[in-house]
């Protein structure tokens, strides 16, 4: 049922705005994990989008994808002036909320989906307004070998020794970045880190940050790694209280 309601709502948003080749690519995407083949620009409810061939850039421009998470944020919007996006992917989050007036810091590890970043940010007239990195959010700053999913392009992960790495990229600690973003201590922000697997990682390198910045939610993906684990390193560093944001998702909100 709760699948079924997800394919109806991509539909919806897909027919609104007259996008019958993503309809087409999504169900070709479903069948075959292959999508349209040529780079083609979609329009959503989030707003246009470029689409890589052969990807599911198409998905991820929708503004039913990852429903509940979306849904939790514009319900929460008026509670946070400072947006970042840890594992931005083609930007989708950013975009949706900076028409909000939110401001929005963006990374991505992985080129080719920066790149696609930054053609979408044009596309939206955001470039100037939304701060994007080529960088991924780590415990230490490097570079590493990478594994980028070239069809689930949200897929992409640091190389384990299992893995045949095809590209590398750079990894900061989001403190060691602090300096030059201008956060003010007294500002609202929220932090979504989707990292396949690396949310403990970007959270040790933030140690300085979530001490020292009293106004802070975080929604996590925890499917790769637990909530314990997760809830076990932010504990360590300041009090927080959890609660539920999906099946995949939870959000961690510190208590001043």
């Amino acid at each position: 049922m709760n699948k079924a309601l997800t394919y109806a709502r991509y539909l919806w948003d897909y027919l609104k705005h007259g996008e019958f080749v993503a309809i087409i690519a999504s169900l070709k995407y479903v069948s075959s994990k292959r999508s349209h083949h040529s780079d083609r620009f979609i329009q959503t409810s989030v707003g246009t989008f470029f689409c890589r061939k052969n990807t599911n850039d198409f998905q991820f421009a929708n503004y039913y994808y990852e429903w509940g998470v979306k849904k939790y944020l514009l319900d929460h919007k008026k509670e946070f002036s400072v947006f970042i996006d840890g594992g931005s992917g083609i930007g989708d989050y950013s975009i949706l909320l900076s028409r909000y007036g939110i401001r929005c810091i963006a990374f991505e590890p992985v080129q080719n989906n920066f790149d696609a970043l930054l053609i979408n940010l044009e596309l939206n007239n955001l470039k100037s307004t939304i701060q994007a990195y080529s960088v991924g959010l780590g415990d230490q700053n490097e570079t590493v070998n990478f594994v980028f999913n070239p069809v689930n392009t949200g897929a992409s992960h640091i190389a384990s020794d299992n893995d045949q790495a095809n590209c590398t990229a750079e990894i900061r600690t989001f403190d060691s970045l602090l300096p030059e973003l201008n956060i003010d201590k007294e500002e609202n922000i929220l932090i979504k880190l989707d990292l396949e697997g690396m949310e403990i990682e970007a959270i040790r390198g933030a140690s300085n940050f979530l001490r020292d910045y009293p106004n802070i939610m975080i929604v996590i993906e925890d499917k790769h790694t637990g909530q314990i684990p997760i809830k076990g390193v932010l504990n360590q560093l300041a009090s927080f209280e959890f609660e539920v944001v999906d099946n995949y998702n939870f959000c961690a909100k510190k208590i001043r």
